[in-house]
């Protein structure tokens, strides 16, 4: 009998086995897809370097994934995104912008760190706390661009409370100054974490039966037993019903996936045949359809002139409703309005384009989970073992790290493996 079954192969589910197999017990992965990684995908011929489709950054100057990157030989390449904000139409330091606006970007960022110890009778949206504090409806379409939509949320329905909690449980530091990405790509981080670990490709989940001596676990045709069961898939995959549970999952479990929300989640790529923008730019954003830009290139010396737009939420909605060219015409004049390039010229330099839509993704279904307001205890209740050797993993049960995070998933899997040994300890003393 197998000690464990894990569900899903991504940074969660290759974390808890990893964990798991290197302290001697038996595991397998059964993964849905084609490849591991589940919102970690890099690819290695589009351009000239690794070019990220899914999570692209380590956030933080001190995130378990800066760690693993160490021991894996990897190498990381410093990105200060925050620091280096670009802003308006075309984007310009924030030292260089209008007054006015310097002051509004300026004045909800701290009261968006003020949140952390601020006086809130009930839990609120996001939007509710910024407007308390005295903002119009103008400054709430910039916070929904460079708060609400890095966490993959409308602004209108994003609890203060769960960021209140994360805020105060962050222990990775550093997200001004502490961002990198890896130099190989993602990818090559969990292709080495997952070295020897067995891993079934193509191998969807049917259902799950707790039963007093095992669980058994349906994959096609096929049963498979263990002592345990780590399922690591995400909300939307398990709100969905993919998944068939028996006993049902307990009504507080029910409630949480009932109480949480996954987004769409978006990247426009695009390659030109010359570099239209300054080599020092990191991060750009403004108020248009397509707001949230980067530069994966950003410190790899004579690679591709690549740049990426990053959607999420309602706005990623929007993007992935229309026919790609369509999708990907609204983001080059959203390109060109930032960087003061007129849109004929971009048009002449571009070399190829692409649209990465994680709502697509049948085994995935968006970027990542959001709390709505008066839902704050949807994490910690995800996150909480069933009866019988049932546990859970991945971002969303990311309730005392960083949810919405590679490295809050890995730690979410490592919590789990260590619930699952001990339950396995408790029923073999």
């Amino acid at each position: 009998m197998l000690d464990a079954v894990i569900i899903g192969a991504g940074a969660a589910g290759i974390a808890a086995a990893r964990r798991l197999q290197d302290s001697g017990r038996q595991v397998c992965i059964f993964e849905a897809s084609s490849r591991i990684g589940g919102r970690v995908q890099t690819d290695l011929q589009w351009a000239d370097f690794p070019l990220e489709l899914g999570a692209e950054f380590i956030h933080g100057e001190k995130a378990v994934t800066r760690m693993l990157v160490m021991q894996a030989g990897l190498h990381l390449l410093p990105v200060n995104r925050g620091g280096k904000l670009l802003w308006g139409d075309p984007a310009r330091p924030i030292t260089k912008i209008d007054r006015v606006e310097r002051k509004l970007i300026l004045g909800l960022l701290a009261d968006y760190t003020n949140l952390k110890t601020a006086q809130l009778p009930t839990d609120i949206s996001l939007k509710g706390y910024l407007m308390s504090r005295g903002w119009d409806q103008s400054a709430i379409q910039t916070a929904d661009v460079l708060l609400a939509q890095t966490c993959c949320a409308p602004i209108a329905s994003l609890s203060c409370e769960d960021l209140r909690r994360e805020m105060l449980a962050d222990h990775a530091g550093g997200l001004v100054h502490g961002e990198a990405r890896i130099l190989e790509g993602y990818s090559a981080l969990f292709n080495w974490l997952s070295t020897g670990l067995d891993i079934r490709l193509n191998s969807p989940v049917s259902s799950v039966h707790r039963h007093p001596d095992g669980i058994m676990v349906t994959v096609g045709q096929e049963a498979h037993v263990a002592r345990t069961c780590i399922v690591t898939v995400s909300t939307a995959v398990l709100s969905a019903g993919k998944i068939a549970f028996a006993p049902a999952l307990s009504d507080a479990k029910l409630a949480a996936l009932a109480a949480l929300r996954m987004e769409p989640a978006t990247k426009l790529i695009y390659k030109f045949k010359e570099l239209f923008w300054n080599p020092a730019v990191t991060y750009m954003a403004h108020r248009g359809h397509a707001p949230r830009w980067w530069t994966p290139a950003y410190g790899r010396q004579g690679a591709d002139a690549v740049i990426a737009c990053y959607i999420t939420a309602d706005s990623a909605r929007k993007l992935d409703g229309m026919e790609e060219s369509a999708a990907l015409d609204l983001g080059l004049s959203s390109l060109s309005a930032l960087i003061a390039v007129p849109r004929a010229r971009l048009s002449a330099g571009l070399s190829a384009a692409r649209r990465v839509s994680w709502a697509d993704q049948p085994w995935i279904g968006g970027g990542y989970t959001y709390v709505p307001a008066g839902s704050a205890f949807a994490r910690p209740a995800l996150a909480e073992p069933e009866d019988g050797g049932l546990f859970f993993a991945g971002e969303a049960t990311a309730y005392d790290t960083n949810p919405q995070t590679v490295h809050g998933a890995v730690e979410t899997g490592w919590r789990a493996a260590k619930e699952a040994a001990a339950y396995i300890r408790a029923r073999t003393l």
